[in-house]
């Protein structure tokens, strides 16, 4: 049995993909923990005025899920807003981004699912 308290793990300070500012960040899950082609689940703050940089993947799709905050998310050159409540789907070989231009900190969990090319 797995079980893990994001809320009690300790968060480092990184730039995350050569973005704006610095990001809190914890790796909750790694990829050992899995039965299933998932890589890792991450727990990660993003203050005001932070962001993720433009970066892709490989063969796999990762989940950005919203629980605090707002901002913008881009896609393969389209950028909408995002708020708590959204689940962002980076598809495979896809180009992403999400930056933190809200009022307060955007709290997100990122899944990295292993897509397997179709």
């Amino acid at each position: 049995m797995v079980i893990r308290n994001f809320l009690e793990t300790p968060l480092h300070d990184d730039c995350i993909h050569d973005g704006q500012g610095l990001c809190h960040h914890a790796n909750i899950l790694p990829a050992e923990v899995f039965d299933a082609p998932i890589r890792f689940l991450n727990y990660t703050i993003l203050p005001k005025g932070a962001s993720f940089g433009v970066h892709k993947h490989g063969d796999d799709n990762e989940l950005y899920i919203i629980l605090e905050g707002s901002g913008h998310y881009t896609c393969n050159d389209e950028t909408v807003p995002c708020k708590a409540g959204d689940v962002l789907v980076n598809p495979a070989f896809g180009a992403h981004a999400i930056v933190n231009d809200g009022d307060g900190d955007v709290e997100m969990r990122v899944l990295v699912l292993e897509a397997y090319n179709r």
